[in-house]
C-alpha cells in the first residue's frame, strides 16, 4: 500500500497539529482519508512523522503524532542556476532537481532568456510535490529570480568557496575526468551548476562566466541538450562522479 505523505510548513512536535485548508482537501478529497486514518507529514526541519488523522472539517483538521521516523539523507551541497524555458518545462525541471537532490533552486534572467515570467511559489510547489512522492524530507531553496550578471559580480559576496560548475557546449573536456580532479581542490565541498538558456550565453556573459575565481568548465557530451535535459544529465552526472551517489 502506498503511504500518503504531507509536507507541513509549520513545526512538527509530539501532540496536535492542525492541517490547513489545502491540507485539508488533498487527505480529505484527494486521498479520500477518514477519521482514525493513518498517514504521514514531514518537513525539512523536523523529518517524518507518522499521524492519526482525528478531525476533519471542510476548511481544517486535525492530527495526532504517533511516531517519528526521522530524516532522509540531506542532498550534497549544491546549487541549481538555469534560465527559465516556458512553464510545462519549469515544473518538470522543480520536480526533477528535487528528486535528484539539490539545496538550492535558482532561476536567473540571461541576455537571451526568453521565459522571464516565473513564479518562485510554484518552482516551491511542484518540488514539494516531488519530495511528497518520492518519500524525501528535504525541500531545496527556491530563490527569487535575478539577473546573471548581479549574481557573477558578486559570486564571492554570495559564496566565495563555491565552485561554480559551467555547463558549455562548446567545451570538448571528459566531463567525468574533470569533476574528478577539481574534487581534490575543493576544500569546502560546495557546488553550483550554471545551466544557460536556449541559444546558450552571450560573449559578455561568457567573460563574466570565466572571471570567478573557483570555476570549472565542462561537456554535457558531444550533443546539444535542451535545458531541462541539460540540467538532469550535469546533475546525474555531479551526483554519480562527486555527489552523494559515490
Amino acid at each position: 500500500m502506498k503511504i500518503i505523505r504531507v509536507y507541513i510548513n509549520k513545526k512538527i512536535t509530539n501532540g496536535f497539529i492542525e492541517l490547513d485548508q489545502s491540507q485539508t482537501h488533498y487527505v480529505k478529497n484527494v486521498m479520500r482519508l477518514n477519521i482514525g486514518d493513518n498517514f504521514n507529514i514531514f518537513n525539512e526541519n523536523d523529518g517524518e512523522w507518522i499521524v492519526e488523522l482525528l478531525e476533519l472539517n471542510k476548511k481544517i483538521s486535525k492530527v495526532k503524532t504517533l511516531k517519528e521516523i526521522g530524516f532522509k539523507d540531506k542532498p550534497s551541497d549544491i546549487w541549481i542556476l538555469f534560465a527559465p524555458v516556458k512553464k510545462l518545462r519549469v515544473d518538470f525541471i522543480a520536480q526533477k532537481i528535487t528528486e535528484l537532490g539539490a539545496r538550492v533552486i535558482w532561476p536567473v534572467i540571461t541576455e537571451r532568456t526568453q521565459y522571464k515570467s516565473i513564479k518562485e511559489s510554484k518552482i516551491l510547489s511542484n518540488a514539494i510535490e516531488a519530495a511528497e512522492q518520492c518519500g524525501l524530507t528535504f525541500i531545496p531553496k527556491v530563490n527569487k529570480i535575478e539577473n546573471l550578471e548581479y549574481i557573477l559580480d558578486n559570486w564571492d559576496h554570495f559564496d566565495s568557496e563555491r565552485t561554480l560548475i559551467f555547463c558549455d557546449e562548446k567545451c570538448e573536456n571528459n566531463p567525468k575526468k574533470q569533476l574528478e580532479s577539481i574534487k581534490k581542490i575543493n576544500k569546502s565541498n560546495k557546488w553550483a551548476i550554471l545551466i544557460g538558456p536556449e541559444g546558450g550565453f552571450s560573449d559578455k556573459e561568457r567573460e563574466k562566466i570565466n572571471r570567478i575565481k573557483n570555476l570549472s568548465i565542462i561537456s554535457l557530451g558531444p550533443r546539444i541538450l535542451r535545458s531541462d535535459t541539460a540540467i538532469v544529465s550535469s546533475l546525474s552526472l555531479f551526483h554519480s562522479t562527486i555527489g552523494d551517489w559515490v
